[in-house]
C-alpha cells in the first residue's frame, strides 16, 4: 500500500500505521507459506494412505490366495492318505485273506499226509501180516515135509 500523508505529517514522515501494515502483510505471508506447508503435507499424506490402503489390498489379496492354495493342498493330502489308507486296508485284507487259504492249504497238506502215513502204516501192517502168515504157512509146510 503507498502511504498515505495527511496534512499534519511531513512528507519525510512515516505514517504512524506503516510499521503495523508491514506485520499485517508479513503476517498474511507467512500465514499463506503455512497453508500451502500444510496442504503439501495433506496431499502427502493422503498419498501415503492411499499407498497404504493399496498395500494392504494386495497383502489381502495374496493372504487370500495362500490360504485358498492351503486348503487345496489339504485337502488334497488328506485325500491322498485316505487313499493310501484304503489301499492299504485292502493289502491288509488281501494278506489276511492269502494268509487264512495258505493255512486252510497246509493244513489240509497236513491231513493228507497223515492219512496217507496211516494208510501206508495199514498198508505196511496188513503185508507185514500177510508175509508172516505166509511164511508160517511155508515154516509149516517145511516143517510137514520135513519130517
Amino acid at each position: 500500500m503507498a502511504m498515505y500523508s495527511n496534512s499534519i505529517h511531513s512528507a519525510n514522515e512515516p505514517h504512524p500505521f506503516d510499521p503495523p501494515h508491514d506485520v499485517m502483510k508479513m503476517l498474511k505471508r507467512e500465514i499463506n507459506e503455512l497453508r500451502a506447508a500444510f496442504q503439501a503435507e495433506q496431499q502427502q499424506r493422503a498419498v501415503e494412505v492411499q499407498q497404504l490402503r493399496q498395500e494392504v489390498q494386495v497383502l489381502k489379496d495374496q493372504l487370500q490366495k495362500e490360504s485358498h492354495e492351503r486348503k487345496t493342498i489339504c485337502h488334497q493330502t488328506v485325500q491322498d492318505l485316505t487313499q493310501v489308507r484304503s489301499d492299504q486296508i485292502k493289502s491288509l485284507e488281501e494278506m489276511k485273506v492269502s494268509f487264512a487259504s495258505s493255512l486252510h492249504q497246509l493244513n489240509q497238506l497236513l491231513q493228507d499226509e497223515m492219512r496217507d502215513r496211516r494208510a501206508e502204516g495199514s498198508l505196511r501192517d496188513t503185508r507185514e501180516s500177510t508175509e508172516k502168515s505166509e511164511r508160517q504157512s511155508e515154516n509149516a509146510a517145511m516143517k510137514d515135509d520135513i519130517g
